[in-house]
């Protein structure tokens, strides 16, 4: 069977989700022909740069201007959407030749740009194949929800009538949760991993991450946790953030509290195993690996828009304190352990939405849809294409905007 996998390495959470299903796929469909595509890159590489560049450094310097569109585009405005769905129109053309010359057996999104892509695709040429769209995070933002969709797979039950709400079909909604690295599956002993870290197995273990690119307020969370009046050691994640680790390994030296820094790793569990608490920005994978390694959450910096979603949804269910306000980290950090009930209590919540067999379901549900869904290519796709005299001249336009404004951007860097 062929598998075609569309993300957008906006963050890490898209792609470490198509990563994952692919491993998936391979344990329990061997012999699988499997791709993943970076989709903007792969259509033109100028225009991935200067969207996800500009996605990034959006987050970055004015992440509150991100997060009103991301509300903005929420609703039935009209502009934002119509612009967008527009811009992924134009985009679906190039991926015209990749599926047809591959011909996979199924379509799985791991991004909204892509699933609208594919739903244009489905509804306006001859494309019978069928589609699954992976949601990663714990909110079904509009951006998500298009028609044509076979199947979506969702990380908690709250979505689904939300998503049915918004006109989505109820029997088209699975929730079978984020799918991560079946190595991240692998146990390790608490007590090994603290001694290996020179730190005590007998402390209360505090995390700090920031995502892989360890961003968020973490030398501000730092600096609190130092000052918390109880025995306290700190493990930090820097993620590909070599500015954060310099700086944190320099506050390191004078800190009071026992303290490890660590780089980028792939060992994101090990660390979470050896934890009492975690504390990160709310990003949709995180979130799905500390509740299968039962770790409470302490959220801060959550990016406006989908974090701050995911945020609510932990409070909600009481799986997670509010950080956001970083000045009042070391007082509520010091209620938290001196109410040991709660912690109790958040680390019980963890298991009723923990999902640690996601992926082999997410597995079982594309082979239904395979069996299911009878398959065609995309023959008339290129004839219905030609018929719209201006696409091509269009596509090249976008092209060279793109690159004149990548041009701007990097020679004002």
């Amino acid at each position: 069977m062929k598998f075609l996998i569309l993300s957008v390495s906006a963050g890490g959470g898209h792609g470490h989700a198509a990563e994952a299903l692919k491993d998936y796929i391979n344990l329990k469909i061997p012999e699988s022909e499997i791709k993943i595509i970076d989709t903007l890159k792969y259509i033109n590489p100028i225009i991935d740069k200067v969207v996800i560049g500009s996605y990034l450094k959006t987050l970055k310097v004015t992440p509150s201007l991100y997060g009103k569109l991301y509300n903005y585009s929420e609703g039935d405005y009209g502009i934002t959407n119509t612009i967008s769905a527009k811009f992924n129109e134009i985009m679906t053309y190039k991926l015209i030749p990749l599926i047809d010359e591959f011909s996979p057996n199924i379509l799985i999104c791991t991004h909204p740009f892509t699933t609208e892509m594919v739903s244009i695709m489905k509804s306006k040429y001859n494309l019978n194949i069928p589609v699954m769209s992976i949601i990663t995070d714990y909110y079904p933002h509009g951006s998500w929800l298009h028609s044509y969709i076979d199947a979506y797979v969702v990380s908690n039950k709250d979505m689904v009538e939300d998503m049915v709400s918004k006109g989505i079909p109820k029997n088209t909604i699975h929730d079978l949760g984020i799918p991560v690295n079946p190595s991240f599956m692998d146990k390790y002993k608490k007590d090994d991993t603290l001694k290996e870290l020179n730190l005590n197995p007998s402390k209360f273990t505090i995390l700090v991450m920031g995502g892989s690119l360890g961003m968020g307020k973490i030398t501000d969370v730092y600096h609190e946790l130092n000052k918390v009046n109880k025995d306290i050691q700190i493990i930090v994640i820097t993620g590909k953030n070599e500015k954060l680790y310099n700086e944190l390994s320099i506050l390191e030296q004078s800190s009071i509290k026992p303290t490890k820094i660590i780089g980028f790793t792939d060992k994101v569990n090990k660390y979470m195993q050896a934890c009492d608490l975690l504390l990160t920005k709310p990003g949709g994978l995180t979130i799905t690996e500390a509740l299968i390694c039962g770790i409470p959450l302490g959220i801060f910096s959550p990016i406006p828009g989908q974090e701050e979603k995911n945020a609510e949804f932990l409070l909600n269910h009481n799986l997670a304190i509010n950080l956001s306000d970083t000045s009042k980290c070391q007082e509520i950090i010091e209620s938290l352990l001196q109410f040991e009930d709660k912690l109790a209590a958040m680390k019980s919540n963890c298991s009723k939405f923990s999902k640690p067999d996601s992926g082999d379901r997410i597995v079982e549900l594309i082979k239904y849809l395979i069996k299911n869904k009878s398959i065609s290519s995309l023959k008339n796709f290129d004839k219905d294409y030609e018929k719209d005299n201006n696409i091509k001249t269009f596509f090249k336009s976008v092209e060279e905007y793109f690159m004149k404004t990548a041009i701007k951007i990097f020679a004002n860097n």
